[in-house]
């Protein structure tokens, strides 16, 4: 899934894109010459490590960089949260491009949220904002026990929480919480509340014209392509594997048939969609950190937005070139703008200045 689109997708136009996507993907036709086009990625290219974080009921799978070696670096953390029907992996080359800015000390986290990607545990149907928002504050102050209130506030990290469409609702709402200590930034990529509440009509058709399976991951991965819904194929060939899972069932004649189905059944969270997004404008705008939406385009913003945008309550940065995935789509266009986010909010560290001064 595309996330939940905002307000300038139509509904008809991408229906019927969609549509015509999965007849050609449902065809499986060979391509012995451009089959490597569409071929996964491994995720080990973008990432570290891939840890699982147990907190409650859920094991969390965690594609991390900086991880271990940077805990007592003192640099940044950045923590991406992806959209509902993606996982940690959309953020895969985001995370290389920020990582490598400054390896030494940088720390990047792109977990796939409960019920999505390789997380796995009990009540995986409940996608309410609450639970959500309960899970990435207890994952975070798990894997950074200072910046959950425990130890001194000298060990807490300086953390940049960074969420796609949905979750950027989860991350705005956590920092708003005040649960997570020591966040110096928030940033929403791509979401608004007056648009997702007017686009939330449409996503039950959306979902129905994506093909219900493929014939192998590269027909999925191909899917993604020429419907528009990434339009960097090296990230679609990152992520879009962790979107399936093989499947088999049986077909008239008894016959064993092996397919690809969708990791998360986005229907049965029909019901949490509304309020995902009510009030994110005001919880945006009131939370505690600096703050920047990254959007593909002005029609995006919301009256509420666009006051505060004006008042300076927030940075706003345009990428009209990208689709809603605008981090699979230019991620080092976002990349930049993250790094250039964090070091305007950084607070001068003194120690590090005279550190500097005594070297040089």
């Amino acid at each position: 899934m595309d996330d939940l689109r905002q307000k300038r997708f139509k509904p008809q136009g991408a229906a019927a894109a969609a549509a015509a996507a999965a007849a050609a993907a449902e065809k499986d036709e060979p391509q012995s010459a451009g089959a490597s086009q569409y071929a996964p990625l491994p995720w080990t290219g973008y990432f570290e490590e891939n840890v699982s974080i147990s907190v409650g009921d859920t094991q969390f799978s965690v594609y991390a960089s900086g991880l271990s070696a940077n805990q007592g670096a003192g640099g940044p953390v950045f923590v991406f949260h992806h959209g509902a029907g993606h996982s940690g992996r959309t953020f895969g080359l985001v995370s290389k491009h920020v990582y490598e800015s400054d390896p030494a000390r940088t720390t990047v986290v792109a977990p796939d949220m409960r019920a999505h990607g390789g997380t796995a545990g009990a009540n995986q149907e409940d996608l309410s904002l609450g639970r959500l928002v309960d899970d990435f504050v207890a994952l975070v102050t798990t894997m950074f026990p200072a910046n959950g209130g425990g130890g001194s506030a000298e060990a807490r990290r300086s953390l940049v929480l960074v969420g796609h469409s949905m979750g950027g609702a989860v991350v705005a709402h956590a920092v708003a919480s005040r649960r997570i200590k020591g966040v110096l930034g928030l940033v929403l990529i791509d979401i608004v509340e007056g648009s997702a509440i007017d686009s939330l009509p449409s996503i039950p058709a959306f979902i129905a014209a994506r093909p219900a399976s493929f014939g192998s991951v590269e027909s999925a991965i191909r899917w993604h392509v020429d419907a528009n819904h990434i339009q960097n194929t090296e990230s679609a060939r990152l992520s879009v594997p962790s979107l399936i899972k093989p499947t088999t069932t049986t077909d008239g004649s008894g016959n064993a048939v092996s397919s690809w189905t969708w990791r998360t059944d986005l229907l049965p969270s029909q019901k949490f969609w509304h309020g995902w997004y009510a009030g994110l404008s005001n919880t945006f705008v009131s939370a505690p950190a600096a703050k920047l939406l990254i959007l593909a385009g002005t029609d995006r913003l919301d009256k509420d937005l666009l006051i505060a945008q004006m008042q300076g309550k927030f940075q706003l940065e345009l990428l009209p070139a990208a689709g809603h995935t605008i981090q699979e789509d230019l991620p080092a266009v976002v990349g930049d703008a993250l790094i250039s986010f964090c070091k305007r909010n950084q607070p001068l560290d003194i120690s590090e200045i005279r550190r500097r001064n005594q070297t040089s």
